[in-house]
């Protein structure tokens, strides 16, 4: 089953005070824009609520966002509106991740942080099932890296025709076939050693500064690269570029690199 598939579950679409609404405990992006929430305001309010959110129904009466805070936001300080058009699904907390996860990795102003961020937490959630791999790690990033990064190992080891222990197998045997088929799964389907060679990397080796801005200005991969490029070659015009309230998508600053 898709991981983005949440119609084969009990659902049903009604006006929900916003007062009423608690927040996402799954929000996979770190930052707003308040300009662009004040122009979604004013759409909507002109408008009315293209998609509506998505939300769970909680046991004392209220609701949990799952999917679209930048929309409840934008009608909760942009709009008079006292109430918002959402779906009501019946999910348990594993479904009700993936749900909201999966809906941010498929929009298209989220950052390339954002994005491998939302992934990450998918893939958490799903191997969380498996026993043990919860010890892996601390956090979702640490415990994925780790996982994707052993197996990437053994893989080459195997390649070069080395000495693989019978321990490795086992890892291998144990997580390997299942990562391929969430890999395969997911909104925007990749390989896993392509996510851990081309995407992961951005939030292992980027330093913090370069990762805030990237989510500011909503960058690519692509411009998040060269931005720590450029961090390292000159401060001074890091600084100078990301104080500014928007990148362009092919900066001039992308030629002193």
């Amino acid at each position: 089953m898709p991981l983005t598939d949440h119609k084969n579950h009990p659902y049903s679409f009604c006006r929900i005070d916003i007062d009423k609404i608690d927040p996402s405990s799954f929000q996979s992006r770190r930052y707003f824009d308040e300009n662009s929430l004040r122009e979604l305001g004013a759409s909507i309010a002109a408008d009315g609520l293209i998609e509506p959110i998505i939300l769970r129904p909680q046991k004392n009466g209220r609701f949990e966002l799952i999917a679209g805070e930048r929309r409840l936001r934008a009608v909760r300080e942009y709009t008079d509106m006292d109430d918002i058009q959402a779906k009501i699904v019946e999910v348990d907390d594993l479904k009700a991740r993936r749900i909201s996860n999966s809906e941010n990795i498929l929009r298209q102003d989220l950052s390339a942080i954002e994005s491998i961020e939302a992934t990450i937490k998918i893939i958490d959630v799903e191997m969380g099932k498996e026993p043990g791999y919860l010890t892996v790690g601390k956090t979702p990033l640490e415990r994925v890296h780790k996982i994707l990064s052993k197996l990437d190992s053994i893989r080459r080891s195997r390649e070069r025709g080395s000495v693989v222990l019978e321990t490795e197998n086992d890892l291998s045997n144990k997580y390997v076939g299942q990562l391929e088929s969430i890999f395969k799964n997911l909104p925007k389907p990749l390989k896993w050693q392509s996510f851990l060679l081309h995407d992961l990397v951005l939030l292992t080796d980027i330093p913090s500064k370069v990762q805030k801005a990237s989510v500011k200005h909503s960058l690519n991969k692509a411009q998040t690269k060269a931005l720590a490029q450029l961090e390292q070659v000159s401060d001074k015009v890091f600084h100078d570029v990301t104080r500014k309230n928007y990148i362009p998508q092919t900066p001039s600053w992308f030629s002193i690199i």
